[in-house]
């Protein structure tokens, strides 16, 4: 990475920081989490530009559809994004600790990211489906807002969300059934978030930060266990 490439990314981080605040976007911690997430890409990834991008991508768009059309939301702390973007960071993690593991673990990373955006567009988008959603578990229809609850549009909403970081991931490898595990990565993660929400956050025994961190976890675990059944 060039001192240029450094430097606009660090302006941008700024800007990111200064606006996320200013707009309460998120709280100081979770601005400061996202920072760390977007500088791990950065530092650590084979791809770093384009890691960077994937983040980049799920933090922008995810606050774009929680926010347009305006409904309200309590700003977003440190949790929020730590469920959302742990995975994420352990893969970074582990790409530093097996290098020799890189490609697969660097799959796994956008993998993480696909589910984790996949789950916040299902969620916010799927808010204004015309019809109520059913609940997952009983495929009976609920109120909009209910744990569990999944609808068409939330469906199609997470298909975008974990198609942008496919494509993402397609420029860097130009593997197309990698993208598409990613992509799938994605819509399993949204909807391993909702099959906990209904069956253990409706009963107040995990709550939302679990959920996500499980949803965004499941997607990475699925792209890595498609990539070691391939590697036998």
């Amino acid at each position: 990475m060039t001192p240029i490439e450094l430097a606009l990314i660090l302006v941008f981080l700024g800007v990111f920081s200064v606006l996320s605040y200013r707009k309460e976007l998120l709280d100081f911690e979770g601005i400061l989490i996202a920072n760390a997430v977007g500088l791990a890409a950065i530092t650590y990834s084979p791809s770093p530009s384009l890691s960077f991008l994937a983040v980049v991508a799920f933090f922008i768009i995810g606050e774009v559809a929680s926010n347009y059309p305006r409904r309200k939301h309590e700003r977003r702390n440190i949790w929020n994004v730590v469920g959302n973007s742990l995975p994420a960071l352990i893969m970074i993690a582990l790409i530093v600790i097996y290098p020799e593991k890189s490609f697969m673990l660097e799959l796994g990373f956008f993998a993480a990211i696909s589910a984790a955006l996949a789950d916040t567009l299902s969620s916010e988008i799927g808010y204004y489906s015309k019809k109520d959603p059913v609940m997952i578990t009983t495929f009976k229809r609920v109120k909009r807002g209910i744990d569990g609850a999944v609808s068409l549009l939330g469906e199609v909403a997470a298909l975008f969300g974990s198609i942008v970081i496919a494509i993402i991931y397609f420029y860097v490898h130009n593997n197309l059934f990698f993208s598409i595990i990613i992509i799938c990565a994605g819509m399993v993660g949204t909807n391993v978030d909702s099959l906990f929400g209904a069956v253990f956050e409706t009963k107040k025994i995990l709550n939302n930060t679990h959920v996500n961190l499980i949803g965004s976890a499941s997607g990475a675990l699925f792209a890595l266990a498609v990539a070691m059944l391939l590697a036998f």
